[in-house]
């Protein structure tokens, strides 16, 4: 008896935090399912990929659209790919991930006569989407056979647009690959350890003013990301002489070995749609330190048992919590025991039943 096959469609395969749900979806499922993975340009996968895996691109290049006009021809044009690509491969089944994706994916899956499950993941109280996709979102997600979103909180805001029973609640499963390189031998290291793309969004400026006042002997700080705040905060870091203790790190694979080392994960957010770095620091058994953002460090941490949630852009309770850990080892070994206890809802092979068991549903 053949496989079944399953489509997953996103823009790229880049660093993001879908394209490794799709990544670590995949490698998961191959076993059992031919897999095709779509994207809308062509990209070399930033996390590892099941060699089993097919990777079809729906054009050359990632050249963006210079008018609007420009912009709807090229819709049009990748929502004809992916058309064509679902039927030429014969899939059982398109899931999309991300709202262009999602769009594309459900008019394509539509045409083709198969099953459509989307995943949304930005948060829905932060409208980062161009109005053209909020318009086509409204319209088109009610349309897709299932809609996937990653907290109860996000679904409250969804309900009132799509029907209930088209909802389903999956978090995002721990990186296998990920977890099999915890390494608990490492000793740990006084290193303050926050990841993360530089933007407005992160505001690590945050930790580092913490860190500015606190006295904090031999600790050093590690922000782990890129992005257009780069410049602003090396700066402040000058300012507040501040370049021995504090380092930022761009472009790494091997986010593992800073996990291993460091003995305190700090998360700043604004707004999260789930913040898988949170997710990955507390599998690593990190004490936490989040701020309380809609969505996702709330369904993760519980407030002064496995971390600790403080008020976005609290300087003052970021600062005393801060302070708090640094000091008081126990309370840093409970954290990090009760973080893996944490987790183990979100291990990998735990997630992807779900996942197949969705799938099931519908082929």
């Amino acid at each position: 008896m053949s496989k079944k096959k399953i489509a997953f469609v996103i823009g790229s395969l880049s660093s993001g935090g879908a394209e490794r749900v799709i990544t670590n979806l995949s490698n998961s499922l191959i076993e059992r399912y031919e897999i095709v993975i779509i994207t809308f340009a062509k990209s070399t996968p930033f996390y590892p990929l099941d060699e089993r895996i097919k990777v079809i691109a729906c054009r050359e290049s990632n050249d963006q659209p210079s008018s609007t006009f420009q912009s709807l021809k090229l819709n049009f044009h990748l929502t004809k790919r992916i058309y064509q690509i679902l039927k030429k491969e014969q899939v059982d089944i398109a899931i999309g991930f991300i709202t262009s994706a999602n769009i594309l994916t459900t008019i394509a899956a539509k045409i083709c006569r198969i099953p459509c499950i989307i995943s949304e993941r930005n948060n829905p109280l932060v409208e980062n989407v161009p109005k053209f996709w909020v318009i086509l979102r409204k319209y088109f997600y009610p349309m897709a056979d299932c809609v996937v979103l990653q907290t109860q909180g996000v679904k409250k805001i969804y309900e009132k647009k799509i029907k209930p029973h088209k909802i389903t609640i999956l978090p995002n499963p721990i990186s296998s690959e990920l977890s099999e390189l915890r390494d608990e031998t490492i000793p740990k290291e006084k290193i303050i350890l926050t990841v993360g793309r530089l933007d407005k969004n992160k505001c690590q400026e945050d930790v580092i003013k913490a860190f500015k006042d606190i006295n904090a002997d031999g600790w050093k700080v590690q922000i782990i990301g890129d992005g257009n705040k780069k410049e602003e905060l090396l700066t402040q870091i000058e300012d507040y002489n501040l370049t021995d203790k504090i380092e930022i790190i761009s472009k790494v694979k091997r986010i593992d070995k800073y996990y291993n080392k460091a003995s305190i994960f700090v998360f700043t957010s604004k707004t999260e749609g789930f913040p898988n770095v949170l997710l990955e620091a507390m599998d690593y058994g990190l004490p936490c330190i989040s701020t309380d953002c809609n969505f996702g460090p709330s369904d993760l941490i519980e407030d002064g048992t496995n971390g600790f949630l403080v008020p976005i852009n609290d300087d003052v309770m970021l600062k005393d919590k801060l302070t708090l850990l640094l000091n008081d080892e126990s309370l840093r070994s409970q954290f990090s025991i009760k973080s893996r206890e944490t987790t183990e809802a979100y291990l990998s092979d735990t997630v992807v039943e779900k996942w197949e068991n969705l799938i099931l549903n519908f082929i």
